[in-house]
């Protein structure tokens, strides 16, 4: 892509008029309960279901794909609507180019929850088998004392009653066997507890594999949008509730022209463009701030205790850091040219909720673009 400079690179905007074509692809609903609710929304009316069902079948015949669950669920939440980042995912590749790898990662995109609930749930049954298997170690152990007990106090009674039925010989053979029972049965129990501690290690691992999964975008290891959400959700509702909240600040980040460099170089290269665009991200924030793939080719960076000004600041240097950087295809050494990218930052105003600040920052990208791409703009607190 050829860098077309925006004048200055960096602006202010202080007042955005809102215009009919800015609800397009630049201004979308943020609501986080509906991020939520988009991926399992249900078709109630039967007829209606139907419909989209045989239009989702049609497209995956006439694809030449198999109707398997992850391709259908996939085409059938695009008819359905529901969905508009998947929608958007599917539209910016070309039919050509759907093939079931791509469909299969769409799918793990948007439906990757579903997914983790399954494994979580397996771990969970796991969890609860092993805690089973204690709880019988502790019953065990626990019997296995209590008969040590009355096999004590026994002898104990014989020997207050002078021994009348046993003589202390037999008594301490008794004891000795008792004993050595209990020893037995103990060791049992102490293998059965180390391997129930070293499955209940295991299970402790798998369960924090899946929740970095169910965070982290799989193309790029960035955080996904369900975690950048929580945590956006999160920091607003911190700095409603505290009396002087501190500055932060949020950026919305887009490769310019990206649709045509994936339509001139190919999916594959596309994907590459992106891993380069979030390692140029993770590499040029604080390590406080939270960098995330927002959805298709667009990111997200959430910084905390930051004023307009410095967010600004960094938003640059990972514009400066990406424009700089020549592209080159790895397997012929062919030049590509350079990627650009277009950001709008917003500061929070105080009150404000967080899917006010997501509008506002994606209006602000598209004043970006407006703009002539390759540049930065910014609102102060005070802009309306």
């Amino acid at each position: 892509m050829s860098r077309q400079p925006c004048p200055g690179h960096i602006t202010y905007a202080h007042r955005l008029p809102v215009r009919a074509h800015d609800f397009g692809r630049w201004h979308r609903p943020h609501s986080l309960q509906n991020a939520a609710m988009t991926q399992t929304s249900a078709t109630t009316d039967p007829a209606t279901a139907f419909a989209i069902a045989l239009r989702a079948l049609e497209r995956i015949r006439g694809l030449g794909q198999v109707p398997d669950p992850p391709t259908f669920t996939v085409w059938f939440t695009y008819f359905q609507g529901h969905n508009p980042a998947l929608n958007r995912d599917i539209e910016e590749v070309d039919p050509g180019a759907l093939s079931r790898t791509r469909l299969t990662a769409i799918h793990d995109r948007h439906f990757a929850t579903e997914r983790h609930f399954g494994q979580l749930l397996s771990v969970g049954e796991a969890l609860g088998a092993e805690t089973r298997k204690v709880e019988n170690v502790i019953r065990v152990a626990s019997g296995s004392a209590a008969g040590y007990g009355i096999d004590l106090q026994s002898a104990a009674d014989a020997l207050d009653t002078g021994g009348a039925d046993l003589s202390v010989s037999e008594l301490i053979k008794s004891l000795v066997r008792s004993t050595d029972a209990i020893q037995q049965t103990n060791a049992l129990l102490q293998a059965q507890l180390q391997q129930s501690e070293h499955q209940f290690r295991l299970l402790q691992e798998n369960m924090e594999t899946l929740r970095l999964e169910s965070m982290t975008d799989p193309l790029t290891r960035l955080a996904n949008r369900k975690y950048f959400d929580f945590s956006l959700g999160q920091a607003t509702a911190r700095a409603a509730d505290d009396e002087a909240p501190e500055s932060f600040s949020l950026a919305m980040v887009d490769i310019d022209r990206f649709k045509q460099f994936n339509d001139q170089f190919g999916h594959a290269t596309g994907d590459d463009v992106l891993r380069l665009v979030a390692f140029a991200l993770k590499n040029n924030v604080r390590t406080s701030d939270l960098v995330a793939r927002y959805g298709g080719d667009e990111f997200a960076v959430l910084l905390p205790n930051a004023p307009l000004e410095d967010a600004m600041a960094v938003g640059d240097q990972i514009r400066k850091a990406v424009a700089e950087r020549p592209l080159l295809r790895r397997a012929t050494k062919e030049m590509l040219g350079h990627v650009t990218l277009s950001i709008g930052v917003a500061a929070w105003r105080p009150g404000e909720t967080a899917e006010s600040l997501l509008e506002r920052a994606d209006r602000l990208l598209y004043e970006a673009k407006a703009n002539g791409r390759n540049c930065l703009v910014g609102a102060p607190v005070s802009a309306g």
